[in-house]
């Protein structure tokens, strides 16, 4: 008995790894070769049906929902539902419109079957959605027809109905060329009444009936606690339960995995749900984690597959991305592997190879590796939260775009929701996840300039409300401040005259004794800021000195070739200029 089972065990093995390729090699390939590697199968319905759910889902978009109706009508109702589960919800409403455009899919893919499952297995959800979209009028066979009767439709002359509110969504982006009016619910819905009448007019009549009893929300409640279960089977937890993959993890809390012959089992059992693939053609570059995973065998591999989906189900969940495209899976990948590259860094810190990398995995959950790259931003983020609270900034009621544009990058991406690091287009977004501990150390030492900047301004003895006109920075603040001092003017934020500043802008690139070069003197805005604020040169903080370094050759670079007759205020932003007006 136990080799019988043994052996169909292994022939259900050996089946499954053949499929596995198949499916690998179409998830991997481009739309059209994808869709012609499935038609074009031995067995195609069997192929499409070992698909998991989120894979089949990942090829829908990847391929185009239209072209992908073929495929749709070899799926299981379990793939059915799971699309209608991610389609037409919008957190917890349903979005009538997306189940318009979904049910569309699957009466064109196969109607009678659809409308069997429909009535069969979800009939609130499908009575929902017509009394959402039409009004029926029961007639006795003693009564007149309704009094606008040309505006209903009857097949039987006892039930009408009709489309009141029909939305008319022809030329949507979504709608390919030749399919008509796919947003159209009353379209849609006359051709499955029509459907129904056919196969069975007395179901049309239940239908009917029972749609006029249904309680909307009551229904729709009930069907979100359902879908919710469904999608929390599959990984997708609910949104306030799923935001715990974000929970900082310390490093002494990290849970080790068991020490038993766990990933050493045979890897496929029949009676577990396998893992989805299409997140593995996204994993890859020259980061820790990607080479990391060149060092595992293939019975490992699996394991961290299902741990890896898992932990992208629960991303997709927590930061609520609407699955409508394959890029929204793919912000969702990349977010993991970022994190979990972090996460492995920072474990790390400075023995960044892949062996070391390796061991960390097969020690350690994702999950964990995961919290502690979230923990690295988050504590950032807290560190920026807790000072601004208390700043200059603050309590002046200053906005961010007073830091200037790097400064403003880096703090605006701590006080997201979700920390990000500021990239500068230099990856070809502004924002991207933090993925090393570079990234951290970075954003780390521009909040430190920040918190050291702001606090030696606060004890400056300007009034922030003289400020009237031009564009206020800590740079115009400080250099404004700063030259008044040094053609000493009253310290306030009113700008200067043009023709004044110009001997001061002169002495600024005045060539130095002592190597002849012009040279901004750093030494004089340090002496002035020790005079303004009453602090000494040793109490500056290190930070707050380096701002001023890199003001200083920003200024080198920006008007050395500059001449004093030339000066304009519109080209002049560092500092608060203006041309006095002619009378």
């Amino acid at each position: 008995m136990n080799d019988k089972t043994d052996y169909r065990v292994a022939n259900l093995q050996q089946k499954e790894m053949k499929l596995r390729t198949v499916r690998h090699e179409i998830l991997v390939s481009e739309s059209e070769k994808a869709l012609d590697l499935i038609l074009d199968a031995p067995s195609p319905a069997t192929l499409i049906q070992s698909f998991p759910d989120q894979d089949l889902y990942y090829l829908m978009h990847k391929i185009g929902p239209y072209d992908f109706i073929p495929v749709l009508s070899m799926a299981t109702s379990e793939q059915w539902e799971y699309i209608l589960d991610v389609e037409v919800w919008e957190k917890d409403r349903l979005d009538l419109d997306r189940m318009t455009k979904t049910f569309d899919l699957l009466f064109q893919a196969d109607p009678q079957r659809l409308l069997r499952w429909a009535i069969t297995e979800k009939p609130d959800f499908f009575e929902f959605y017509l009394l959402k979209n039409m009004e029926i009028f029961v007639r006795e066979h003693d009564d007149l027809p309704p009094e606008d009767f040309d505006d209903y439709i009857t097949l039987d002359d006892k039930f009408y109905f009709r489309f009141p509110d029909r939305p008319g969504t022809s030329g949507e982006e979504d709608d390919p060329p030749g399919q008509g009016k796919t947003g159209d619910a009353g379209d849609l819905i006359e051709k499955m009444l029509n459907a129904v009448a056919q196969m069975d007019l007395s179901v049309f009549h239940g239908l009917l009936l029972e749609t006029c009893a249904v309680l909307p929300a009551e229904t729709e409640e009930e069907q979100f606690r359902l879908k919710t279960l469904r999608l929390a089977e599959k990984g997708f937890l609910p949104t306030h339960e799923a935001m715990g993959i974000y929970q900082p993890t310390p490093l002494s809390s990290l849970r080790k995995r068991p020490r038993d012959d766990a990933f050493k089992h045979a890897p496929f059992d029949p009676d577990i749900p396998l893992p989805p693939q299409f997140f593995s053609r996204f994993i890859k570059g020259d980061d820790l984690f990607v080479k990391s995973l060149e060092f595992f065998d293939l019975d490992f591999i699996l394991c961290l597959e299902s741990e890896l989906a898992a932990l992208i189900n629960k991303i997709i969940s927590a930061d609520n991305i609407k699955l409508q495209s394959k890029e929204d899976l793919e912000r969702a990948i990349l977010k993991a592997c970022d994190y979990l590259n972090l996460g492995l860094e920072v474990i790390l810190k400075r023995d960044l190879k892949p062996e070391r990398a390796r061991d960390i995995i097969q020690e350690y959950f994702l999950e964990d590796i995961f919290r502690t790259g979230s923990r690295a931003g988050i504590k950032l983020k807290t560190k920026a939260l807790n000072w601004f609270k208390h700043s200059f900034m603050n309590t002046n009621n200053l906005p961010l775009s007073f830091l200037g544009e790097d400064f403003l990058g880096s703090l605006g991406g701590l006080f997201l929701d979700r920390p990000m690091y500021y990239d500068n287009y230099a990856s070809g977004v502004a924002y991207r996840n933090f993925k090393a501990l570079s990234d951290i150390l970075s954003t780390d030492r521009a909040l430190e300039q920040v918190i050291a900047l702001d606090s030696v301004l606060g004890k400056l003895s300007v009034d922030i409300k003289s400020f009237k006109a031009g564009i206020l920075t800590y740079k115009t603040l400080i250099l404004t401040l700063w030259a008044k001092d040094r053609l000493h003017q009253a310290q306030t934020l009113e700008p200067i005259d043009t023709e004044l500043f110009k001997p001061f802008f002169v002495a600024l690139f005045s060539p130095s004794d002592a190597d002849k070069t012009h040279h901004i003197p750093l030494n004089d805005l340090i002496i002035w800021t020790c005079e303004a604020t009453g602090m000494t040169e040793t109490d500056l903080p290190a930070p707050f000195l380096t701002v001023l370094t890199d003001l200083i050759h920003e200024l080198e670079t920006e008007y050395d070739s500059v001449t004093p007759e030339n000066i304009d205020p519109r080209f002049i932003p560092h500092f608060l200029l203006q041309k006095k007006k002619k009378k």
